[in-house]
Formats: C-alpha cells, structure tokens, sequence
C-alpha cells in the first residue's frame, strides 16, 4: 500500500501541475479581460494545492482504488467542495469585518 501511496502522491503532484500550467495560459491568454478581476484568481494556487491533498486524501481513505461506485466520489468531492466553500466564506468574513474594524484601533 505503500507503493501505490507512493505513486498516487507523485500522479497528483504532477496532474496539479499541469492543471495550474493550463490554467495559467488561459488566464494569461485572456489577461486584458481579467485585469481589473485580479483579485479573484490570487486564490488558484491554494486552491490547487487544497485540491491535490484532497485527492490524495481521498485515495488513501479508499485504499488507493477509484470506487466502482461513481456516487461514492462524487459524495465525497461535493462534500469536500461545500466544506471548503463554507470554510472559505467564513475566514473571508471575519477576515474583512476584523481588519475593517481593527484598523481603527491600530
């Protein structure tokens, strides 16, 4: 199990990668439209990384075979999605109210 770990972990490194190099271009090939949109790709790269341990994750948690049962994934990915939205939703709120406020008093 070690092995196929092993592999697993290079598999999705390497596909992260080559996910984050084409999104890149496509941002970069469309960069005059997005220019004034900045702000809202500054978190790809993270999210990139987040998506790779849950991969990874994911196939450790099924002993490194895809599931036969399609649901079972796509479950797991709808749920690992909503959870990360909602804890995204709620650090960037407090973030924004705790900054905002907290300039006025440092």
């Amino acid at each position: 199990m070690e092995k196929e770990l092993l592999k697993i972990n290079i598999l999705a490194i390497t596909g992260a990668g080559i996910l984050m190099v084409l999104t890149g271009l496509v941002l970069y090939y469309f960069r005059g439209d997005l220019a004034q949109h900045q702000r809202f790709f500054l978190p790809i790269p993270p999210l990139g990384v987040a998506a790779y341990i849950f991969v990874f994750n994911f196939f450790k948690s099924v002993d490194g075979n895809l599931p036969a049962d399609a649901a079972q994934t796509i479950r797991a990915v709808l749920v690992g999605t909503g959870t990360a939205a909602l804890v995204f939703l709620v650090f960037s709120v407090m973030l924004i109210v705790g900054i905002g406020y907290g300039k006025r008093y440092f």
